[in-house]
């Protein structure tokens, strides 16, 4: 049979630091904060799923619908310079700047001078593809991407910076790391990637 314990003196029971018992309670509340940042549905939804990370991550939204990524506008859109001249100085360019300007690699040397660049829109014009070098498709898709990332910030998931970055990446190494330890992407699917990102 159990005995029954008595109640012991009040003094002799161990002291609860009342830092502890605060910290104890704001870590509890804290799942809760965190939880509901989380859920909130712009996570779920493009830009989010249309960044880097969401397109390795298989593009579903929290509720395993396809999101659209065609934030930005086609090259189409970029070339027709008559009536669109106005959204370039959105990225701070001309459609004659050379496309050496925001820091792109010059990949496309001008015909008349090795030592420059070819222009952004003549970059936009370029035929080709982009599985060998020069990857003419993916410096279209670039300059496409870089003018949408200002002109649609801060709804477009790649800053200009991350443009120039991803692009120079590429053609240097003929492969793109999007995360440490992922699968190299070719040059072609960083093309896809940025192609992804406009509308057609």
């Amino acid at each position: 049979m159990n005995t029954p314990i008595e109640p012991k003196d009040q003094d002799s029971l161990p002291q609860i630091d009342e830092q502890r018992r605060r910290l104890s309670k704001g870590g509890l509340a804290a799942p809760i904060v965190l939880g509901t940042l989380l859920s909130r549905p712009v996570l779920g939804a493009a830009p989010y799923n249309c960044t880097i990370s969401g397109k390795l991550s298989g593009n579903t939204s929290s509720h395993g619908q396809p999101v659209s990524c065609a934030i930005g506008k086609s090259h189409g859109f970029w070339k027709n310079t008559t009536e669109h001249l106005g959204d370039w100085g959105y990225a701070s360019l001309a459609p004659d700047d050379l496309f050496t300007k925001p820091g792109f690699s010059n990949q496309y040397p001008n015909s008349n001078s090795g030592s420059t660049s070819k222009t952004m829109l003549e970059v936009l014009d370029l035929g080709g593809g982009a599985g060998s070098p020069p990857y003419e498709a993916l410096g279209r898709e670039a300059v496409c991407a870089y003018l949408n990332a200002f002109r649609f910030a801060p709804d477009f998931p790649l800053t200009g910076a991350e443009v120039v970055s991803i692009f120079n990446t590429t053609v240097a190494n003929g492969q793109y790391i999007p995360i440490p330890g992922a699968t190299p992407w070719s040059p072609e699917v960083v093309k896809n990637y940025f192609e992804s990102l406009h509308d057609s």
